[in-house]
């Protein structure tokens, strides 16, 4: 897809690559959209390159204090994001969601954030631009008629339309979608009613042996066209998983217990990243782990 105008969206994104900024898998995103050939794209390069130059030109010098220095140089070496649980603000949306962001992937146009819902709100029915993926962690919702509970899981695949999503009491729940989905009418058809909806209740999908004794995954979805899968992953006190190499980028948020990745130790609410093409050591628990899991469908372990 090429772009007609430079939008904000696209001045952020030339702006981090010209600076050098963008993690690796979004940079090579970007690229290749360059090499199809959009010319707003890279007019914007062409433009805000030479700034960069001017730069450390702009204010005067000054060297940093050194615990500062050694914090940055930590940080840029960590190809991970982390948000604890007390992290992070709510911002109410224009339809009077609130929302916590994440994660956001620019590039991409995707975003992983969580959501609360009050009761008897209504989302308006929309058009998805990317596969929509939602894990209900409290409360509420009703989908196409479904309606969902606590550890219900509903997945909709790209361009499939679904209507008005309510919740009676409220409910709050952790959602990866694309930033460019778009409200529709009434009028707008559709081919039939939950074409393309995946839903998984919390008592469907059994728990299966993963990867090493201790380890237990439920298989929520699997989106062949971006090469990842969404499963609930259970790990009983004492586990070590291996380490591994992410194909594409890992995403993790914390249902309960502890666990201990990349010297990080993260607990219930906190939500974890990882870049695609990067690796980490040994995860392991200390207490016994749940964790809502969206990595490659493939791992390269050792």
């Amino acid at each position: 897809m090429t772009h007609p105008a430079p939008t904000d969206d696209v001045v952020e994104t030339v702006s981090l690559y010209v600076l050098d900024a963008l993690p690796a898998d979004e940079r090579a995103t970007f690229e290749r959209h360059l090499a199809e050939g959009c010319r707003t794209c890279a007019g914007e390069v062409a433009r805000l390159t030479p700034v960069v130059g001017e730069l450390g030109h702009a204010i005067p010098g000054r060297a940093p204090r050194p615990e500062v220095r050694d914090r940055l140089l930590a940080r840029l070496a960590r190809p991970w994001t982390i948000v604890r649980a007390d992290e992070g603000g709510w911002e109410r949306d224009p339809l009077g969601l609130d929302v916590r962001r994440l994660h956001r992937d620019p590039a991409d146009g995707r975003a992983t954030s969580l959501v609360r819902m009050p009761g008897g709100a209504r989302y308006p029915r929309h058009r998805h631009a990317s596969t929509e993926e939602l894990y209900l962690l409290e409360g509420d919702l009703t989908v196409e008629g479904e309606r969902l509970r606590a550890g219900d899981y509903c997945a909709a695949g790209p361009g499939t339309i679904h209507g008005e999503t309510t919740s009676d009491g409220g409910c709050t729940f952790v959602l990866v979608t694309s930033e460019h989905d778009e409200v529709v009418s009434d009028q707008v058809t559709r081919p039939t009613p939950r074409a393309g909806l995946i839903f998984v209740r919390v008592t469907e999908s059994p728990w299966r042996p993963g990867v090493v004794p201790g380890v237990e995954m439920r298989r929520l979805h699997t989106d062949r066209a971006r090469g990842t899968i969404t499963a609930l992953v259970r790990m009983a006190a004492g586990t070590r998983l291996p380490g591994h190499r992410h194909i594409t980028a890992e995403q993790l948020f914390m249902l309960a217990g502890d666990a201990q990745i990349a010297g990080e130790s993260l607990a219930a609410g906190d939500y974890y990243r990882m870049t695609a093409g990067t690796s980490h050591d040994v995860t392991h628990t200390v207490h016994g782990c749940e964790f809502l899991l969206i990595s490659s469908a493939v791992e390269v372990f050792g």
